[in-house]
């Protein structure tokens, strides 16, 4: 099965995922961002029912704490702690998911239980100046936006400056800062609404909710791809692959799960690749579509740890 990636990127974050070897059902999301997560371990998410990793997912490069940024380019992916590391790019507006390199930086609340005082919020944000939320604090809630709700960031994607409502952060943002409102996974159980997964990056600072896909349907809004996680499950995240991102292109770990086109996995183990990672197709167990000598293996590494629905999702890799 294909080894563990880095963690992923999105167009307008990325976050950093662990770098190690996985079968495809192994790896995963700072819209958010994506790449190789950190040593913290891997990226945690879980379903709405707080279900945890399974199969091969669970040794993912998605894995790991991973990492989002906010510049032009956002990389990270969610860890075992719930945080997520990310490493910038050009402040273009995109930013990738990979997963974290370990350890966050000093938080001052829990943006699950938002246990600022009255008037505050706790959110995420870089306290070192940099393209990827490493840390929490309280600040001024400025707005009522709730998910889904479109919003303004101040002084930077990655500021945690928002007018987005206590409880939510402003994600997917573009060059002139404006993103959309993301609802952080609720209490000890990370919930979610219907149809979310609690997503955990950079080592729990952002922990979010994000819509679930079918990678196979890629059932996206435009300009976002279907990626995985590290517990096997797939999220909507911004697609920032930009020019690359094609079947057989490098997808180095820095440069996050999402950093390839929608329908295709960052992972090892394709027919070609000399890199540590390589764009390749999901395909359907039920119906193989893959290129020879690469063939159609289960994301899970075998179909019946997969969660229900998924039994068919598969990657193209050599035997």
């Amino acid at each position: 099965m294909p080894a563990a990636r880095p963690p992923f990127a999105v167009s307008t974050l990325s976050l950093p995922r662990p770098c190690r070897r996985r079968a495809p059902a192994a790896w995963i999301a700072a819209m958010l961002v994506g790449g190789c997560a950190p040593s913290v371990g891997d990226a945690d998410t879980t379903g709405a029912d707080g279900g945890g990793s399974t199969g091969v997912a669970d040794g993912s490069s998605g894995g790991g704490g991973g990492s989002m940024s906010t510049t032009a380019a956002m990389t990270g992916t969610p860890s075992d702690t719930g945080e997520v590391d990310s490493s910038g790019g050009v402040d273009s507006g995109q930013v990738f998911v990979v997963p974290p390199d370990g350890g966050g930086g000093a938080s001052e609340c829990d943006p699950r239980v938002q246990d600022c005082p009255r008037g505050q919020k706790c959110s995420a944000w870089a306290n070192d100046g940099g393209t990827f939320w490493n840390a929490t604090r309280c600040i001024d809630v400025g707005g009522r936006g709730v998910a889904g709700d479109t919003c303004t960031t101040e002084g930077g994607g990655v500021s945690g400056i928002d007018d987005c409502a206590a409880g939510f952060i402003c994600l997917n943002t573009d060059q002139n800062g404006q993103g959309t409102c993301v609802q952080f996974c609720q209490g000890d159980n990370r919930d979610c609404g219907p149809g979310d997964v609690c997503a955990i990056y950079n080592d729990g600072v952002l922990p979010i909710c994000l819509v679930g896909c079918d990678p196979l349907l890629q059932d996206c809004p435009m300009t976002q791809s279907c990626i995985d996680t590290p517990n096997g499950q797939f999220i909507c995240f911004s697609d920032a692959s930009g020019n690359a991102g094609l079947d057989g292109d490098a997808c180095p770990p820095d440069d996050g799960e999402n950093s390839c086109d929608p329908g295709l996995w960052c992972g090892p183990g394709s027919n070609g690749c000399d890199s540590v990672n390589c764009c390749t197709p999901y395909c359907d167990l039920a119906d193989p579509q893959c290129m020879s000598p690469d063939v159609c293996t289960s994301f899970y590494g075998d179909p019946d740890s997969a969660p229900p629905g998924f039994e068919d999702v598969g990657v193209c890799v050599l035997p």
